[in-house]
Formats: structure tokens, C-alpha cells, sequence
């Protein structure tokens, strides 16, 4: 996870810097290769727990630095669509399934042990209580059409068209971006107090 993050970071810092169109269109395919590689989504049980635990992980770093949950970061809202993406089979599943121990498992693994066997209940409450009671399905279209936008244009430009959808301020998507970004805030309060158990 910390390589396909750091191709991300350099790839869109390449593209940012970038003026010619040849350059910009090899950049815009290692942006968009990072980014499917980042939210690529397996069914297996231990790698999506490994991939959830390392985007909490992330998350938290960023949380302890910051104090809260930045939604302005563009690494923390691909770290969440991570979260998002992995937690999806938790969907409908018991504490006494295998899916949802060998997820647990790997929840462990991913994270370096910042989930532990004393706190892994509680964080997988969270992770089930947020899958099956929020729309995560709005996060993953917004961090798609902002890093499609990114891939596409100046950084300037970049920067505005983040900035638009997140405050869903863009006339032409305002409307589905609003409700994106109503989930992304409920998302991340649900993140939020899973990660206030690791404090």
C-alpha cells in the first residue's frame, strides 16, 4: 500500500509540474493506473482486511497530526474510498462468519497492529455498523470524477475542480455532489470515531 501511495504522490506531482501534452497523457495514465491499483477490490477476506487496515492507518496519521478528519485532503479521501471499497462483503456478515474473522485478521495484519486483539471488536463493530447503515457508493464516484478531473487539467484548474467538488459548489455535477459529499461527512464521522479508538 505505501508503494502504490507513493507512485500516487509522485505521479500526480509529475503531472501537476507538467506542461507538455505528450508528458500529460503518460502522467494521466500512471495516475489513473495508481488510483485502480488503490481502490482495487479483491474477495478475499484477508486482503481486503490488510488493504481496510492500511487506509486506518493512514487515516489515523493523518487524524493525530490534524486533530480531525481533513475531507480536503485528496490522500485522505482516496485512503477512505480504500476503506470504502474493502469494507463492501462486511455487508450483512456476523461476527461468526469466516469472512468477517479472516477480515478481522487481516484488519491486523494491514495495520501494523494498530488494530489489536483488545480493540479489534469495537473496530469491527464500526466497520460493519458503517457499511451497513451509510451510502458509500457517492465517496468512490466523487474521488473518481476528482482524480479523472486532476488527470485532465492544470493544477490550477485541478486544484478549482477539487475544491468545487468538495464544497459541491460545481453548477454542472452540484447536484449528485452534494449528496457525495453529504456521505463523504457522514462517512467520515463514522470513520472518526473508529478512530478515536486507537487514542
Amino acid at each position: 500500500m505505501k508503494q502504490i501511495v507513493k507512485i500516487l504522490i509522485v505521479a500526480a506531482t509529475a503531472f501537476f509540474t507538467s506542461e507538455a501534452t505528450a508528458d500529460a497523457q503518460l502522467l494521466k495514465k500512471l495516475f489513473n493506473k495508481a488510483v485502480e491499483t488503490t481502490t482495487e477490490v479483491t474477495a478475499d477476506p484477508i486482503s481486503n482486511g490488510q488493504a481496510a487496515g492500511a487506509a486506518l492507518k493512514s487515516l489515523y496519521t493523518q487524524y493525530k497530526a490534524d486533530g480531525k478528519l481533513d475531507m480536503t485532503n485528496l490522500n485522505n479521501i482516496l485512503n477512505l474510498t480504500t476503506l470504502s471499497n474493502n469494507i463492501k462483503e462486511l455487508k450483512g456478515m456476523s461476527d461468526k462468519s469466516k469472512f468477517y474473522k479472516d477480515f478481522a485478521t487481516g484488519l491486523i495484519k494491514g495495520s501494523d497492529s494498530l488494530v489489536n486483539k483488545s480493540n479489534s471488536t469495537s473496530v469491527m463493530n464500526g466497520l460493519t455498523n458503517l457499511v451497513n447503515n451509510v451510502d458509500l457508493s457517492a465517496l468512490t464516484q466523487t474521488t473518481e470524477t476528482t482524480t479523472e478531473t486532476a488527470a485532465e487539467t492544470t493544477t490550477t484548474a485541478a486544484t478549482s475542480a477539487l475544491s468545487s467538488l468538495l464544497s459541491g459548489s460545481s453548477s454542472s455535477t452540484a447536484s449528485s455532489t452534494t449528496t457525495a459529499i453529504s456521505n463523504a461527512s457522514e462517512i467520515a464521522s463514522s470513520v472518526s470515531s473508529i478512530l478515536n479508538l486507537f487514542k
